[in-house]
């Protein structure tokens, strides 16, 4: 892209917020010019909490009664203006500064989504809601049938952060969290919430293009035990238990979850395979056949505090299909099974009201057990098998087999420090120390890994030819944010982040941002980031592809927002971001063993628009669109990412039994790669309907989900081997029941 070309594409962009800017000048100068006293409804809705902290009357003094009421009620009535004019206040973030923050004064673009909006919406998975983001997409991936998500143009799994309530739980063998929390449960989650820009001056590696916690339910939020149960489509079946409960001091939650799926079957009509069969006269593949998506999945949370005192702990087991499999060949013996367990303990202490003090400690594992039927059976490969330097054609009976294993464990502490220097103003100073150790790699197949020649069985090769090495990784890292209310309209943040890394170097990630009410029910955010991933274990260590020289991919981020409310029922935001993306890491096949080297670099610039009507309580609409233009260092379209998509959703509660939530999310054509001739994808809609009876007995609550109820056909992109793309399920559904004790 010319330099005239992205000035005409800036200035083309900011169209929608100078209108949005002039309506919203037209629209507000009578109620501006009448002062910014907080109108009734915005006093009532102010949450208790902030009513108890800011009247909390200290011991009664004799003779002072009467000042000290005088006192609260300035207190209060300067809180409830200050707080009115940052309109968001009920929504309080954490994830973009570590501490509560009003949404529209958060220093980041940030997406809340509610536990009610989750069950109105009925999707069943936390991958899932995701697609109702602005500037997300999922896609599937056809080696391992692992949904994943693509944001602000970007393809990829490891460059977005994912915590739950606080702790990462991305691997570093990866980068990635969504092998294991795509199908994480969503009738534990009390909030979504969502960074879309880059988040490592706070959170460090992987937070690239977006962070995401997920924030689960605590004692208060279930203050009982919950039981659902459901069926849908692909013989789906899943059981759920939700509990809370606070016994003197102590207070516990926690979830136990199971869920079983054959998975969508859809055909695939060639795959590599077929390639193969073609040049080497065999005939093994599958195709046509079918892609295989089944899941089995347990999961137990649990958390508990004690005061100052708390800890959670996490576990899950999970054996999936790889969809096409490893080698973009269908397959029927494949099963990739993953487990993971995390521990946290931590501990929250104020002194004077200034000073708080939250050490924690944490251990996670991760362990990978996958057996790939790499080529069906049948297949004929060319292998070296008397060692003269003459491949000849031999056949694999048994198809070819790849048994790997391993262990990631991860020891860390974190000691972050905040003090309020004056009023308005709060520093924070963390320090986090992390040992990452890959071990107990173990790789077994049927395949001499010198000749290629088949065997007679699957035998140990860990030692003479291991699949990925050894690796141990240090990471320290020191960050620093200041947080400071200039004046009641105007918020300055600034903060850094420095990761010294034990075996690639070191990364720093600045970010500052600005956010100004300008006039009453109204902001603008101007933000600046930068951030990083890391390379992985995978890309580093992997035997003959690793690259121990890999730099870590790097993003500079440029954002602007604008956010009004027009009035009680009406909210809007539209937003610009520009990305300048460098070194990202692909494998580079060449004629000799392929590669991973930081190959190009890319820049995506984008607007992303929302806006909610909330009409009476529970009955709202919502509407997002994103445009978003990814090119590569030689002005090319990155692939598989469409440049316009968004949604749609209404939701109607109508009648106090009955709940309906119909939603449409719309994409866009998507690119391919440079060398694939065929035609772009097609753009697509999907909608979805869901409904839910409640309260017609006790607690009982049924719903009922209809996905893409027009049974639109689609497809998600897929190799050139595979000419008709990733098949996507057609209508779908899914029946649930719940009963809360």
């Amino acid at each position: 892209m010319t330099n005239w070309t992205r000035k005409r594409f800036v200035l083309e962009s900011l169209i929608p917020t100078i209108l949005l800017l002039s309506l919203i000048s037209f629209h507000s100068s009578e109620t501006f010019a009448k002062g910014a006293d907080p109108p009734l409804t915005q006093i009532e809705d102010t949450p208790p909490t902030s009513i108890k902290e800011t009247a909390r009357p200290d011991q009664a003094i004799p003779g002072r009664e009467e000042k000290q009421t005088d006192d609260m009620e300035t207190a209060l009535s300067e809180e409830f203006s200050t707080e009115a004019i940052w309109f968001g206040y009920g929504e309080g973030v954490t994830i973009a500064t570590r501490h509560k923050t009003p949404l529209n004064k958060a220093p980041s673009v940030v997406t809340v989504i509610t536990a009610g909006e989750i069950k109105n919406l009925g999707y069943r998975t936390f991958i899932e809601i995701l697609r109702t983001v602005p500037g997300f997409e999922i896609l599937k991936e056809a080696g391992t049938g692992v949904v994943e998500p693509a944001v602000r143009g970007i393809a990829s799994a490891s460059k977005v952060k994912v915590m739950l309530n606080g702790h990462t739980v991305n691997t570093t063998l990866t980068g990635s969290a969504f092998g294991r929390f795509d199908d994480f449960p969503v009738e534990n989650i009390k909030k979504l919430e969502i960074i879309r820009g880059p988040g490592s001056a706070m959170y460090g590696e992987n937070a690239f293009t977006a962070v995401i916690n997920i924030i689960t339910k605590d004692a208060a939020d279930i203050d009982g035990v919950k039981v659902s149960s459901g069926y849908g489509s692909f013989d789906t079946y899943e059981e759920n238990v939700v509990f809370g409960e606070k016994v003197g001091k102590v207070e516990f939650s926690g979830m136990a979850h199971y869920r079983q799926t054959t998975g969508f079957d859809g055909e695939v009509e060639s795959d590599f395979q077929t390639m193969l069969d073609s040049a080497f006269g065999s005939n093994a593949s599958l195709a046509p056949g079918r892609v295989h998506d089944g899941r089995q999945e347990y999961d137990l949370n649990l958390k508990i505090a004690y005061e100052d005192l708390w800890l959670q702990g996490w576990y899950s087991n999970k054996n999936r299909d790889p969809f096409i499999g490893g080698s973009l060949a269908l397959n029927d013996e494949s099963d990739i099974e993953n487990n993971y367990v995390f521990g946290e303990i931590g501990y929250k202490k104020t002194f004077e009201e200034r000073f708080t003090l939250k050490p924690r400690i944490y251990y996670d594992q991760f362990d990978s057990n996958s057996y790939f039927e790499v080529l069906p059976e049948g297949t004929v490969l060319p292998a070296d098998t008397d060692g003269n330097g003459i491949p000849e054609f031999v056949v694999f009976p048994d198809g070819v087999i790849n048994v790997v294993k391993g262990i990631e464990r991860i020891a860390g502490t974190e000691i972050p420090f905040d003090y309020q220097l004056f009023d308005g103003n709060t520093l924070t100073l963390g320090l986090e120390y992390r040992l990452i150790n890959q071990s107990n790699n173990r790789f077994l197949s049927n395949m001499d890994p010198v000749t290629g020649a088949p065997l007679t069985s699957v035998r140990d090769f860990s030692d003479s030819a291991p699949f990925l090495e050894d690796a141990t990784r240090r990471i320290v890292s020191v960050y620093f944010q200041d947080v400071w209310d200039i004046t009641d309209t105007l918020n300055l943040t600034i903060g850094v982040r420095h990761d010294r890394y034990s075996d690639f170097g070191d990364a720093t990630s600045p970010r500052t941002g600005l956010t100004w009410a300008f006039m009453k029910d109204a902001s603008v955010k101007f933000l600046y980031g930068e951030a990083f991933r890391a390379p992985s274990f995978y890309e580093m260590f992997r035997t003959g592809s690793g690259n121990r020289k890999l730099d870590p991919e790097t993003i500079t981020t440029y954002e602007v927002e604008l956010r009004y409310k027009f009035n009680k029922y009406v909210t809007s935001s539209v937003g610009y971001f520009y990305n300048d993306i460098d070194d990202l890491i692909f494998l580079k096949r060449s004629q000799d063993a392929p590669v991973y080297e930081n190959l190009t670099d890319a820049h995506v610039q984008g607007i992303e628009m929302e806006t909610r009507v909330d009409i009476i309580k529970d009955n709202y609409v919502f509407m997002n669109y994103t445009f978003q233009n990814p090119e590569d260092d030689d002005g090319n379209n990155m692939p598989f990412v469409a440049q316009h998509k968004g949604n749609f959703g209404v939701n109607v509660h109508y009648w106090k039994y009955i709940n309906t939530n119909l939603s449409a999310f719309v994409s866009g054509k998507r690119s391919r790669v440079d060398d694939d001739t065929r035609e772009d994808l097609p753009a697509y809609a999907l909608f979805n309907l869901s409904v839910i009876g409640k309260e017609f007995f006790k607690t009982m609550e049924v719903q009922g989900t209809v996905f893409n109820i027009f049974d639109k056909d689609y497809s998600d992109p897929g190799a050139v081997f595979i000419p008709k793309d990733l098949p996507r399920p057609g209508r779908t559904f899914f029946v649930g029941l719940s009963y809360q004790f």
